[in-house]
């Protein structure tokens, strides 16, 4: 079993014969022919989704897609196979593969994905949005609104968890992981949503109460972040 990391808030994640891809916007070549392939889309911004980056996979019997509602006006006209479009609270079973979805403080779904019995949480952009250009009333607007959501799957466990640490909120980018991993209490989180400032993340480790959670860094794009 393997987790590589793709781009921005892109991750592989290969076990035994299943492969899910989460929000990938790079053109990719999955060579993969005897195994599934789960591709799940949070939600239709561009740095989450892009239209072609696995259009060569479309048609293949074996890859199932999972995107966010929003994205239907966007493949209106596309010839996608296996296809579910999600809205939040929602759940669905295919083959192996048990999904569940969360709501967002942007737009979209963030996803609890069950393979192989390992837990996977893939935020989205389900983030604490402390933005300082907002005043304190809308501050406090998405502090209430990312615990609120948080606090839904407080009692899940969740093996590995892909969580935002936006360097465009400076300071604050840590606010969203710190009550993640204090709420949720993760066996791993990985940061995300970098728009490739990876060295924002070089002293992760000092800003974050890590608790018993494990921290798998990210240093730069198509890295393996975990094998076992």
């Amino acid at each position: 079993m393997l987790i590589k990391h793709l781009s921005h808030s892109g991750f592989i994640v290969e076990d035994k014969n299943d492969i899910l891809v989460f929000d990938s916007i790079l053109p990719m070549d999955l060579n993969k022919e005897m195994k599934n392939i789960y591709v799940f889309a949070s939600h239709s911004h561009g740095d989450h989704f892009v239209l072609d980056s696995m259009k060569n996979l479309y048609p293949q019997e074996n890859a199932y897609f999972i995107f966010s509602k929003d994205i239907a006006p966007k493949i209106a006209d596309t010839n996608i196979k296996n296809l579910s479009l999600i809205d939040n609270y929602e759940s669905n079973i295919i083959n192996d593969v048990n999904i569940s979805t969360y709501g967002t403080t942007d737009l979209g779904n963030s996803y609890m994905v069950t393979l192989n019995n390992k837990n996977y949480f893939h935020s989205g952009d389900l983030n604490w949005w402390h933005w300082k250009r907002m005043t304190p009333e809308e501050r406090k607007v998405e502090e209430v609104d990312f615990k609120k959501e948080v606090d839904l799957f407080k009692d899940k466990s969740i093996d590995f968890a892909f969580v935002p640490v936006d360097p465009r909120l400076e300071e604050y980018a840590y606010l969203a992981i710190n009550y993640f991993i204090k709420t949720v209490q993760p066996k791993f989180v990985m940061p995300m949503h970098s728009f490739g400032q990876y060295d924002f993340y070089k002293d992760l480790e000092q800003h974050i109460d890590l608790q018993n959670t494990t921290l798998i860094n990210i240093r730069e794009e198509n890295q393996i972040i975990y094998k076992e």
